[in-house]
């Protein structure tokens, strides 16, 4: 009898049989049901949070679609921690107020149904950051009246007089003349055009706005500013340029050599494991912007991230509540411009640091988690190296002049959890060791140093992380060393390098193969306080948090590319 005909016969002659497979069928009719209903549940869309920045007992208005008409099992989640039952005022499908908890923190915020989370939104408390002010609209064009000085020095003072600058910064610049590729410098002739047409930004990386009000800004010269024109820019309009010289005395630096570098660089996550619903938050550090790397631009991200370029990193987030899912890939893309830098210093000119307490030198003169100024061997070998010595050029020089002769540079990157000591003590270490002890040594020299953080890249455009040194210098601005190139690590050199003395060139100078994406230790802060949190140690950027995790995420798997470069031009 063939297996149909046996079945339809253990159908009629056995009451059990008929009764299992009703069951079955039933149960095969609702497992669809229900898995048609889970994929057509609507998800939850935040389209604003009012005000995005607030404080315990506020009103925070929550607007967006598919929350459900009531609360039932839906939740309002704020940096990880579930709002209460009597946060809540009023509940509705497009609409959802609260008022905040004395114990909110600023955080990612997402609101959740019974089996669906929102993609998050940033909320912030303004007990610990500042409330950002709303753009104020300029009608009228910015005019510049006066300057306090016709000739200044990097990082020296300029107090601009005029009208309609805005209330507040915002996004307002003031902008100065840069002189790329010695166009302005070699001229016969300058026009206001010449002037004009490369201009930096005053940095907001080294604290260069002191004030701003609608008649009068008190700004740092930046550093790499030129003799040529001061502007104002509201955004929206631009002032007529003002002139301003730059005294160069002391020394200068020359942006040469560009180079156009399309960079990528993507982040895996996979095997998720999750106990209930697993959120997973990437940090993708953005390259750097400075003088020597200005105007990066972010061509493509995928997929779209939730936060574009908050603390200098882009934000995404990924939620799972099954485990094993696919690979998720993130990738991030970049073009940017990468001077070649030229230092001429003349050491007679330099004096000591005016003021070593405004925040662009204190925080490169201590200890962080990063660099050891602080320790023991450092401050004794920085005593030997520099002796007596008193003028920071020349105790840079020492330094750097010492490390390259007596340590050992290895090609190979150590282990993560090395301790960069090890270089004092051993005599041998990789890049990472030479940037982080040189830039203690420098420190406990009382030089404001950082280490920079990124990538080589060589003739063949392979890429490989890297990681090398700056130091400030009174009235010229930031000056980058390399202590493992010039201790001779291996490295194909470009063709068009007409380097003679390697160790020579590599303090004070700086090719246009580094691409930065770190100026010193980036201490950053969780979005929830109980989330696990993931590093990169000895990677392409100096960040304290680059994967943080819910604490309903068991584990999973990540991978980092190092940053390649698909392209230059």
């Amino acid at each position: 009898m063939e297996s149909s005909g046996k079945f339809s016969y253990s159908l009629r002659r056995y009451p059990v049989v008929r009764v299992l497979s009703v069951i079955f069928i039933i149960g095969i009719i609702l497992g669809s049901i229900y898995l048609i209903g889970f994929r057509t549940k609507p998800v939850p869309v935040i389209d604003s949070v009012v005000p995005p920045v607030g404080s315990p007992g506020d009103l925070v208005v929550i607007n967006g679609v598919n929350f459900g008409n009531v609360r039932d099992m839906g939740y309002v989640e704020i940096a990880g921690s579930k709002l209460t039952a009597s946060s809540y005022i009023s509940w509705a499908d497009n609409c959802i107020k609260i008022v905040l908890p004395a114990n909110v923190q600023d955080g990612l915020l997402v609101v959740g149904t019974k089996e669906m989370r929102s993609k998050p939104a940033l909320f912030a408390n303004e007990v610990d950051i500042p409330v950002p002010v709303p753009v104020v609209q300029q009608v009228t064009k910015p005019v510049i009246t006066m300057l306090s000085a016709e000739k200044l020095s990097v990082g020296e003072l300029l107090v601009i007089s005029g009208n309609n600058f805005g209330d507040s910064k915002n996004q307002s610049q003031v902008l100065f003349t840069m002189d790329c590729n010695n166009k302005i410098s070699e001229a016969d002739y300058k026009n206001m055009a010449m002037l004009t047409e490369n201009m930096i930004p005053a940095s907001e990386n080294d604290f260069d706005y002191v004030s701003w009000s609608n008649t009068e800004i008190t700004v740092r010269v930046p550093d790499g500013a030129y003799s040529g024109v001061v502007i104002v820019d509201t955004g929206r309009e631009k002032s007529d340029p003002k002139e301003l010289a730059i005294n160069t005395d002391a020394g200068r630096k020359e942006y040469l050599n560009k180079k156009i570098y399309l960079v990528q660089y993507t982040a895996d996550i996979a095997d998720v494991v999750t106990n209930d619903i697993s959120t997973i938050t990437l940090r993708c550090p953005v390259p750097f912007s400075c003088p020597a790397q200005p105007e990066v631009e972010i061509t493509e991200t995928t997929p779209e991230p939730i936060l574009m370029n908050y603390q200098n990193n882009l934000i995404h987030q990924i939620t799972k509540n099954r485990n094993n899912t696919p690979k998720s890939v993130f990738k991030q893309t970049f073009v940017l411009p990468v001077f070649e830098v030229r230092s001429s210093v003349n050491p007679v000119k330099i004096g000591s640091y005016k003021n070593t307490e405004k925040n662009l030198l204190s925080g490169a003169l201590k200890a962080d988690v990063l660099v050891p100024s602080d320790s023991e061997a450092v401050k004794e070998l920085c005593g030997k190296i520099i002796g007596k010595e008193k003028n920071p050029w020349n105790k840079a020089k020492l330094i750097y002049n010492y490390m390259c002769a007596n340590f050992k540079i290895q090609d190979k990157v150590r282990k993560n959890d090395s301790d960069p000591l090890d270089l004092i003590k051993k005599e041998s270490g990789d890049a990472f060791d030479f940037a982080v002890i040189c830039t203690a040594l420098l420190r406990a020299a009382e030089v404001p140093a950082y280490t920079d953080s990124g990538v080589l890249v060589n003739q063949d455009l392979t890429s490989q992380s890297h990681w090398w040194c700056e130091f400030y210098i009174d009235k010229i601005g930031w000056i980058p060393c390399d202590p493992a190139l010039g201790a001779g690590l291996e490295y194909k050199e470009w063709t068009d390098s007409d380097l003679v003395d390697v160790k020579d060139y590599y303090f004070g100078n700086m090719d246009s193969h580094h691409i930065i994406f770190s100026r010193g230790w980036s201490q950053l802060k969780p979005f929830s306080a109980d989330n696990k949190i993931v590093q990169q140690p000895r990677s392409f950027a100096l960040q304290s948090i680059w994967e943080e995790a819910n604490k309903d995420t068991a584990k999973y798997s990540s991978y980092w590319s190092v940053p390649v470069v698909k392209g230059v031009y």
